[in-house]
């Protein structure tokens, strides 16, 4: 069975008993600056999309428990490891962290985090536009949704950034087009670029069902080989976490003392997030 998933080999850092600890430093350090009032009404977004993280890789933990799904109308229950649901929630926990550094934690300038920061909710409200209900009752949020839009428009086409935009470029991204370098911002980020460039690759084919993630699901006949799936995948997971925790702890200095209130696990953290910049 080809279990080959490109994840570094750092196995004094990679141990996933540690993965539950991990899990409650994260939770600790998003409710450390929950419900804390913020004079930039962009940031509360920042902390949807810490949630999100945190749903992605709670979720992971209890699909390594494994699955049992009865089914209706017999005595039959299938029990296995959903192995490619993993997979496809490890791509979303890279891609949700990545989000949330591009927008949020690495902008140099007010200007650039506005262009960001409209363009990316840009993105995520313009699949609304154009589609009124035909339920009555929901012509209200309908219609909110496309007073948000309008605005998003106005906020961005108002940068500097966007005004250096060539004509097209304007266009794509009046239309919710976000053109991002992601290999380049995970290596900002601090993701060595021969690791990053492989794992974006391998999981992308998850997400999209190639014939890799189909042939591995047959493939992993015994319990065992469906385990080491996922368990490889969680290392991969473990790896965004530190480096969450980190962007966490160098921005908000409450994230800071919850950290330092878990001293191994975050310390453990720490030097996971270091060693994924030198990972081939």
């Amino acid at each position: 069975m080809d279990t080959t998933i490109p994840v570094p080999e750092e196995p004094s850092f990679l141990d996933i008993s540690r993965y539950p600890s991990y899990l409650s430093l994260v939770f600790q350090v998003i409710q450390s600056i929950s419900g804390k009032e913020s004079l930039d009404p962009r940031w509360p977004d920042c902390q949807e999309l810490a949630a999100k993280l945190f749903f992605h890789v709670s979720t992971i933990y209890w699909l390594r428990q494994g699955t049992r799904a009865p089914l209706p109308g017999t005595n039959v229950e299938a029990s296995f490891f959903d192995l490619t649901s993993v997979s496809v929630l490890t791509r979303a926990c890279l891609d949700t962290f990545l989000t949330l550094y591009h927008v949020f934690f690495s902008p140099e300038t007010e200007d650039d985090f506005e262009f960001r920061y409209s363009l990316w909710r840009l993105a995520g409200e313009v699949v609304r536009e154009g589609l009124p209900p035909s339920d009555p009752s929901l012509r209200p949020s309908y219609d909110f949704a496309q007073r948000d839009i309008a605005n998003l428009r106005r906020r961005l086409e108002a940068t500097s950034r966007f005004k250096t935009l060539t004509t097209k470029k304007q266009r794509s991204a009046m239309r919710g087009h976000r053109s991002v370098n992601w290999p380049k911002t995970a290596e900002e980020a601090g993701f060595g670029k021969q690791m990053i460039h492989q794992i974006r690759a391998f999981y992308s084919g998850h997400v999209h069902a190639d014939g890799l993630s189909a042939s591995q699901v047959i493939q992993a006949e015994t319990r065992d080989a469906q385990i080491e799936h996922v368990e490889i995948d969680m290392t991969m997971v473990m790896v965004v976490l530190a480096k969450f925790v980190c962007l966490y702890a160098g921005k908000f200095p409450e994230a800071k003392a919850a950290c330092e209130r878990n001293g191994g696990t975050y310390q453990h953290a720490v030097s996971l997030a270091r060693a994924a910049s030198r990972m081939a």
